[in-house]
């Protein structure tokens, strides 16, 4: 079996297809399957996050107070285990041997002592790492030799770990040639590859030291930098076209190039970027962020509305549009409303009703349990036995692309499932939310793969490391040149790398690998025979330290020279487009003649509000029918506050006794009342970091509420009626709504109170007799009774009543008329609104309609409206959905 094996090479398609039996080029990995193949050694190797299990009960076992690692194994106990079997695995793989425990047993680092002592407990107690591996392979070796007759390495084996010399040393390798450049010396690509491979500076000095490189634009080298990941890939585009086989495409950062190929016409290169983020492998961390208290109103969205949910849709679309408007779960109107809409949805679509309730109880009303604390591991064991049964029965998928993505989330699923029983076994009973985390990291490993990401026929080839380029081509092309990750340096003092290397643990200076790393970063330039394209990230991101080595190596003045792909966008043989400018305001929209805008059969004060104010956005709302974007998100903020408040003062109202109930009574029903409706409506609030928060909400709603039972105590009110149902008419045709609190007094005078959560707004509509809504609710009150209510603001987040005069609530606060208003009152605002409806249905029987977002200082194009009308008035433009089909200004 012939064999080419570098560090670098698992994964990587930078060789060339040979037509050559038994013969392979592989990485490390790949590598040591073949041995274990061969010697009868290969076995279903476990997980990641068993080998940490397993590490970690014999932690806990020697654990005690004066261990080095105590401390930080009480805090994070997995978290400890990775970092310390992770050290240890580095030290099997550098040369440490089971006999050398003694070695490190005499060390004076406490670190190393205890390190040692763990590792003479772990025999046969802990599955092999890679160094542990490749100690049974040497030992198999020396009994039963590989059928392998040749084997080259592409970097020097002193740069391999200890374990694997030994291993190699039994297989004959044969060391890599001396690097050399694969162009013509008389090209400017061979001058730079010779600069890049000359002797150091001391040799340099013996010989004479080279000249510095001049810049010339012979073919061999082009550099070319763009703005966008799009337009740099864009930039390969003619350069693919070439010998496939013969071009050497090198990027680290696949990102967006795959699919800038595929709208170029050329084949795909199937680079598969592993991701944790992949739809199937983001379930299981969703199900396991439900598990904690206080409920993660977000994580739950998240849940509810990810493609791949275990809740039937007919159920999770309704709960997402709840969570929505009233973030909570459990008993409360909104959800037992939801229940009832999703019942009478599956009783529509002939579901089971019954199994949706069980799920809808499973995944989402379940238990949820202290982060600290931790869950139990039998809930949690059955959670993902529920969760894998799911994704079996997602795998009759027809689409095979689809199969394996839930394979691949299934494999998760199970790969946990089996850590937690193992977890069960060694006698623990429950899990923390961080413990957790860690044992899911370990099972989803690097992530998955998208299965529609394959190479394609006549892709070139392809390398997702620099040092991974290991054979001469005519193409080289170097995408996107970031600045890479370095070697980390590692977490021993000089004294104990001394006592590791007496032990048997060679482990490589930081400086070594680091040279290692920068000779590896050559590789795809030194391979070029014809042609080398660098292609630079953006200016102002870091560039590769390649590409400051290369400038480095020209005479000042006479550097690479950079083309811009922007330039190169005004090529004579591109076709101009001309510019377009999007369409800017207009004040006024003109319908065709045709085109007539009907009356609707009933407003509400909302419509009526838009129809008067800014009547674009009543025609797109209510006759065009168009509908705002369904991306959906948690309520909160001050429209939270608000809906929070009216709804506590609807159930409060809603008690027989809300009018004698005693001041200590209601302390008493305060505190549970609030809670149960946070829970059920405002459960976000309850997320971490937001204690404080709360609290202020608490104290203000409830000073707030006991303001509002000593104002109905001061005007002797009689009965109460949240959300009265007023039905009236007016010149358009009927008029309908709802006040939020109408109240009688004892002599059968009626109010009615809106609550608002601010108090600013309101008072200076009062003041202005502007108070449009109050009035709109006081005329229907009107039509019905013969009289008008009296109309009054309450603000919950002040705590106070405001009214024009105190002849209702003698303890209101009073809001003076501006003298501009005179002794006009809620009868001459219901005039002035019937006027102005009027003069806008005119103008939309002529089809104008205007569009009113800012105040115009030029109002020659602006109607006046009329003397005897409602005055002009700008509505929040952060409540207007329709914003940018009214045009664009210069300064969007």
């Amino acid at each position: 079996m012939h064999l080419q094996v570098g560090l670098l090479l698992d994964g990587q398609r930078g060789h060339a297809h040979v037509n050559e039996l038994d013969a392979l080029t592989t990485g490390p990995l790949g590598l040591l399957n073949v041995l274990e193949t061969q010697l009868g050694l290969l076995r279903q190797e476990p997980s990641g996050a068993d080998r940490v299990l397993q590490y970690r009960e014999l932690l806990k076992k020697l654990d005690h107070p004066e261990r080095f690692y105590h401390q930080s194994f009480a805090v994070d106990e997995l978290g400890t285990t990775s970092t310390l079997l992770d050290w240890r695995d580095q030290w099997h793989l550098h040369g440490w041997m089971p006999n050398d425990v003694a070695g490190l047993a005499r060390s004076a680092s406490r670190r190393l002592r205890d390190m040692a002592d763990v590792e003479a407990q772990t025999c046969g107690k802990l599955a092999p790492g890679i160094g542990e591996r490749l100690a049974l392979v040497e030992a198999a070796l020396t009994r039963l030799p590989a059928r392998v007759t040749r084997l080259s390495l592409h970097e020097p084996l002193s740069w391999w770990p200890l374990a694997w010399q030994r291993v190699l040393r039994h297989l004959s390798p044969i060391e890599p040639p001396k690097a050399t450049g694969a162009a013509a010396s008389d090209t400017l690509l061979g001058e730079l590859q010779r600069a890049l491979l000359r002797e150091d500076t001391a040799t340099n000095a013996a010989n004479g030291s080279a000249s510095p490189l001049r810049w010339r634009d012979d073919g061999t080298v082009q550099v070319l930098q763009a703005e966008t990941g799009w337009l740099a890939a864009q930039s390969l585009a003619a350069a693919l076209t070439l010998d496939p086989q013969e071009t050497l495409l090198c990027t680290t950062d696949v990102g967006v190039l795959d699919e800038m190929l595929v709208a170029a016409h050329l084949p795909r290169q199937g680079f598969k970027e592993p991701s944790a983020l992949r739809p199937a492998l983001q379930v299981l961390p969703l199900v396991l962020g439900q598990m904690w208290a206080p409920l993660d109103l977000y994580g739950l969205l998240q849940f509810l509305t990810h493609p791949i949910c275990p809740v039937p849709r007919v159920a999770r679309i309704r709960l997402s549009e709840m969570l929505a408007q009233s973030p909570g779960i459990g008993q409360g109107p909104a959800w037992d409303r939801t229940m009832k809409q999703i019942e009478a949805d599956c009783e529509k679509d002939g579901l089971d009703w019954a199994n949706v309730r069980e799920r809808i109880r499973i995944w989402v009303e379940h238990e949820r349990h202290d982060p600290v604390q931790g869950a139990p591991l039998r809930l949690l064991t059955d959670r993902l036995h529920a969760l894998s049964q799911y994704l079996q029965g997602r795998l009759k998928d027809p689409d095979p692309a689809r199969q394996m993505a839930f394979n691949s989330g299934l494999s998760q699923a199970l790969t946990l499932q089996r850590a937690l029983q193992a977890l069960a076994l060694q006698g623990e009973t429950h899990i923390g939310a961080q413990s957790l985390q860690t044992l899911l990291s370990q099972a989803t490993a690097q992530g998955g793969t998208n299965p529609l990401l394959v190479a394609q026929v006549g892709s070139c080839r392809t390398v997702t490391h620099p040092g991974a380029a290991t054979e001469a081509v005519d193409q080289v092309l170097w995408w996107q040149m970031k600045a890479p990750s370095l070697v980390r340096a590692h977490p021993w003092s000089r004294t104990e790398q001394g006592d590791l290397r007496q032990a048997g643990v060679h482990l490589p200076e930081t400086s070594d690998l680091l040279a290692r790393e920068a000779r590896h970063w050559l590789s795809p330039i030194l391979a070029a025979r014809q042609r080398l394209v660098l292609v630079l990230p953006p200016q102002g991101e870091e560039v590769h330290p390649v590409w400051l080595r290369l400038e480095s190596l020209f005479e000042k003045g006479h550097g690479p020279s950079i083309q811009s792909m922007e330039a190169a966008l005004t090529d004579h043989t591109l076709q101009p487009v001309a510019h377009q400018p999007l369409p800017g305001r207009r004040r006024w929209w003109t319908l065709p003649a045709e085109v007539s805008v009907p009356r609707r059969e009933k407003e509400s004060f909302s419509s009526l509000e838009s129809f008067l104010f800014n009547p674009f956005l009543w025609v797109l709302k209510y006759p065009a029918k168009l509908s705002p974007s369904s991306i959906l998100d948690v309520s909160d903020g001050v429209l939270l506050y608000g809906n929070l408040s009216h709804h506590l003062v609807e159930r409060y109202v809603q008690r027989s006794d809300a009018l004698t109930l005693s001041d200590p009574d209601f302390g008493q029903w305060f505190d549970p009342a609030f809670d149960a409706l946070v829970a059920q409506e405002g459960a976000v609030l309850l997320m971490p970091g937001r204690q404080e928060e709360l609290a202020s909400f608490r104290r203000r709603l409830k000073v707030a509420l006991q303001q509002l039972r000593q104002q109905w105590r001061a005007a002797k009110v009689v009965s109460i009626t949240s959300e009265e149902k007023l039905e009236g008419h007016f010149t358009g045709g009927a008029i309908g709504g709802s006040s939020d609190l109408l109240v009688t007094r004892e002599d059968g005078q009626q109010a009615i109170i809106d609550m608002k959560w601010g108090s600013t707004t309101y008072a200076d509509k009062l003041a202005s007799n502007r108070h449009l809504q109050l009035v709109l609710y006081g005329e229907i009150v009107r039509q019905r009774t013969g009289r008008w209510p009296h109309l009054a603001y309450f603000s919950l987040s002040q705590g106070q009543l405001l009214s024009i005069n105190q002849s209702f609530f003698p303890q209101a606060r009073v809001v003076r008329q501006k003298k501009e208003v005179g002794d006009e009152g809620p009868p001459h605002l219901w005039q002035r609104f019937l006027v102005s409806w009027q003069w806008r249905r005119q103008q939309l029987d002529k089809g104008l309609i205007e569009v009113v977002l800012r105040e115009e200082e030029d109002t020659s194009s602006v109607e006046a409206p009329p003397e005897d009308g409602l005055a002009r008035e700008v509505l929040n433009l952060s409540y207007n959905d329709y914003l940018t089909l009214a045009g664009w200004e210069d300064d969007q």
